[in-house]
């Protein structure tokens, strides 16, 4: 489960800013927020151009769309919203088990970054290996073992990423960097990914 920004899209497809990596040829399913209708729309696509650290874009032809799609490329071609391609965007690992992470979905689909989810521990590793994180934000408990494990593997992997723990707590051998309520909403979480330690 990935949280991207749509970058361009059209009758065909969909261009994502991500740093999600998909082979050419995955097939996925995209579920898009139109905002000029306030609503969802999912649709199936297959991976025709991969993201690269170079390039973080992924290319998705879209199959067999339905009939909103065409109401979203409209809008989007109408927009004058001014890029924001230049910003600096986060790109932060979530690990917690699923059904934590899908109660914070909504959390992250506002933050404006990048956003990658790991449940297991391969993929926390590959994530942690192969893209440059701004943070990891732990959907854990503070009693479960696995939280010391990750936060420590992340200190060694990637140091500069901030490390954040949802839920209460404290950290006396500083591998978290900050606890955050988990019912506090997103301004205290921005601050804990923006801060500097």
């Amino acid at each position: 489960m990935v949280v991207s920004r749509t970058k361009d899209i059209s009758d065909d497809g969909v261009c994502l800013d991500t740093a999600a990596w998909f082979p050419t040829g995955t097939r996925m399913s995209i579920s898009l927020i139109d905002p000029h209708a306030g609503t969802a729309i999912e649709v199936m696509g297959d991976v025709v151009r991969e993201a690269t650290q170079k390039n973080w874009s992924l290319g998705l032809v879209v199959i067999d769309p339905p009939v909103e799609w065409a109401a979203l490329v409209a809008h989007a071609a109408a927009s004058d919203a001014p890029s924001d391609k230049r910003a600096k965007r986060h790109r932060v690992l979530v690990i917690g088990d699923e059904h934590r992470q899908r109660g914070a979905m909504a959390l992250y689909v506002t933050s404006g970054w990048d956003v990658l989810f790991a449940s297991d521990e391969s993929s926390v590793q590959e994530a942690l290996q192969d893209i440059a994180l701004d943070a990891v934000i732990a959907e854990l408990d503070t009693n479960d073992p696995r939280l010391v494990e990750v936060m420590r593997l992340a200190k060694r992997v990637q140091p500069t990423a901030r490390r954040i723990v949802r839920g209460p707590g404290t950290s006396e051998d500083g591998l978290v960097h900050r606890f955050v309520d988990r019912d506090a909403g997103l301004a205290p979480l921005l601050d804990a990914v923006s801060a500097v330690y």
